[in-house]
């Protein structure tokens, strides 16, 4: 997939300063990725910000029992594939794994820090960007402790449109907080993937 980096920070982030623009295109890097990569190690010291430009991946890490947890996912462009938009982290909370083959764009963490001191837009961006990554935690974790397992396998179908025809439905099931069989069992009384968001009108992403 082609993409023009200057066009990808007018549009994502709505930046309409050339010279910044210019100076964030000098620090970044294009990356492709199979799928099964590991983009980031839970523990890892963090060196860059990816952002999607295609494909999926998701955020995962292993519990007291050794048992994979699947915590999010990341499919949207210029969505940022990391656990937390957090600048000040010292090390990863979640490893990271592309589901797909596919590409992300990447930040270097010094290079953004540093431009965070001039530049006054590119600090309010970053802190929009804290302040959804909060919402969308508490937002996420309010559906998965308290709706059912029907509603929260609804939810799903709207918030992450496609996917459930893209991602191993363990990981799906892990992350919704059930076991593989009840999201089995919801497939077949709720329905899901394409038929299901046309039936809704939900937009379906292209991934």
């Amino acid at each position: 997939m082609k993409i023009d980096v200057k066009s990808f920070y007018q549009q994502v982030f709505g930046i309409a300063d050339m010279e910044l623009v210019e100076k964030l295109v000098f620090v970044t890097e294009l990356r492709s990725l199979k799928k099964r990569d590991i983009l980031i190690q839970e523990g890892q010291v963090l060196t860059d910000v990816p952002f999607v430009i295609s494909g999926i991946f998701r955020g995962f890490f292993l519990d007291e029992n050794g048992r994979d947890i699947t915590d999010c996912f990341a499919f949207r462009y210029g969505e940022a594939a990391m656990a937390a938009f957090d600048l000040n982290a010292s090390s990863a909370m979640l490893s990271i794994e592309a589901l797909t083959d596919s590409e992300i764009l990447c930040i270097p963490i010094e290079s953004i820090r540093e431009l965070l001191k001039e530049n006054i837009f590119l600090l309010q961006i970053y802190n929009r960007f804290l302040a959804n990554a909060l919402e969308r935690h508490w937002e996420i974790k309010n559906i998965l402790h308290k709706q059912t397992a029907k509603e929260r396998y609804q939810w799903f179908l709207t918030a992450y449109p496609g996917l459930i025809d893209k991602v191993t439905h363990r990981y799906i099931a892990s992350f919704l907080e059930m076991s593989p069989v009840t999201l089995s069992r919801l497939r077949s009384l709720v329905g899901g993937g394409v038929r299901y968001m046309q039936q809704e009108n939900v937009e379906i992403y292209q991934i």
